[in-house]
């Protein structure tokens, strides 16, 4: 039984323009793929959740942060902290089944609703895995072993050229897969498919991500242009509610087509699995959090589809999503997403990519993960400062002033 004191939230912000100066920063960061054209990607973001016990033991969770932190964070202070603190829960998925049907039940089953418990059961799992004193994956049912990854994003790039001197400098890293940001139209694609096809050695995998780019017409366009370059996967051609739209290319398409990354609910990925989607890519993040990441497991138990999960997010995302894959069986791959992110990788927790394609899950009980402690963190009120100053001492509090 977990005796919950506190819940707190803490928005996280760390814009490009903090390396590169104000209108330095590259077009490859701002635009890297089909949805941040006109609306730029400025940064990198995320909403931390601290749950504490009544005994002082802390979770830290993550809910996914764009375009903006500050939707689940006012949700988790508004409508969640304030019910769960002082609540004795069984399980993670007890305390967050009835916000759950609460926020359907309003219309609000996508998006930071959804996020918002994500971020509460990551939290709440790394909790109880501290108090355990034992690895998520191993409070899962694993072990903390080797996850196979690929190397995300070749974005947008000018030319076919650079784009497969991207993807060779992915290989020269340690990977064996790489995935391609598409979805500027049919032969534009193709130029960069075949470019990046033709440079990479036989036995390795390219992906395509096209980031709902497309309609049923211009998917079925870019299905046949590809055709020929021996494609691991096809990554949300159409947006998540087209859903005939995906039947077809699903029945049509010579190679697997992957979807989820913005799906929130078991009741849309088994609809995903029901269209005919080979590869579920959940975003832990976002698919209400460990506990989204079991059901998924079992859907893909039972469906016989595969699972590799999307790979944005802070350190405390990617280490939980790396322990899910170690301790889920059908949750057999983790993308490794290579935009710029402090958030992520300036925290010293070691998630580098090793020779064989593989990254080992952090050590220790919990998740692992941790937030950074720099100048971008935004706190609005004081119990949430003097949760991080509990939790990750006072440089983290006076860089959140």
């Amino acid at each position: 039984m977990l005796r919950i004191a506190s819940v707190a939230a803490v928005e996280m912000r760390f814009p490009f323009a903090k390396i590169y100066g104000e209108g330095r920063v590259p077009r490859e960061l701002l635009s890297p793929a089909s949805h941040f054209q006109r609306i730029k990607r400025t940064g990198q973001a995320a909403t931390l959740v601290v749950v504490t016990d009544r005994d002082g033991v802390q979770g830290v969770g993550e809910c996914f942060g764009l375009p903006s932190p500050g939707p689940s964070r006012c949700i988790i202070e508004d409508v969640v902290a304030p019910a769960l603190a002082g609540a004795d829960i069984a399980s993670p998925e007890e305390a967050l089944d009835e916000f759950y049907r609460f926020f359907v039940a309003l219309g609000n089953g996508r998006g930071a609703a959804m996020e918002a418990l994500a971020g509460v059961d990551i939290a709440l799992w790394d909790l109880i895995s501290k108090r355990a004193g034992q690895p998520l994956a191993t409070m899962l049912g694993g072990a903390v072993t080797p996850v196979p990854v690929y190397a995300s994003p070749v974005p947008f790039l000018a030319a076919p050229a650079q784009s497969a001197a991207k993807a060779l400098a992915f290989l020269d890293q340690g990977y064996t897969a790489v995935k391609l940001k598409i979805g500027r139209g049919a032969e534009i694609d193709a130029q960069h498919v075949r470019a990046i096809r033709e440079a990479m050695p036989p036995g390795t995998s390219l992906m395509l991500d096209a980031n709902c780019a497309y309609d049923l017409d211009g998917a079925l366009a870019l299905v046949d242009r590809i055709a020929p370059y021996d494609i691991a996967w096809l990554e949300e051609p159409v947006a998540p509610e087209a859903f005939e739209a995906m039947r077809i290319l699903c029945e049509r398409a010579p190679f697997p087509i992957a979807g989820g990354e913005n799906d929130f609910t078991l009741p849309a990925f088994e609809r995903l699995a029901s269209l005919g989607v080979s590869i579920l890519q959940p975003n832990v993040t976002r698919a209400l959090g460990v506990t989204g990441m079991q059901h998924i497991n079992a859907v893909a138990e039972r469906t016989g589809v595969d699972v590799a999960l999307h790979g944005v997010g802070t350190s405390i995302g990617v280490a939980t999503a790396l322990h899910c894959c170690a301790g889920l069986p059908k949750l057999t791959l983790f993308e490794r997403n290579d935009l710029l992110n402090p958030l992520r990788d300036d925290v010293g927790v070691d998630v580098a990519i090793r020779g064989d394609g593989c990254i080992l899950p952090p050590s220790g009980a919990g998740h692992g993960g941790t937030p950074r402690r720099a100048e971008s963190e935004v706190v609005h009120d004081a119990a949430v400062r003097m949760a991080l100053h509990s939790s990750f001492g006072h440089d983290a509090v006076e860089a959140a002033r």
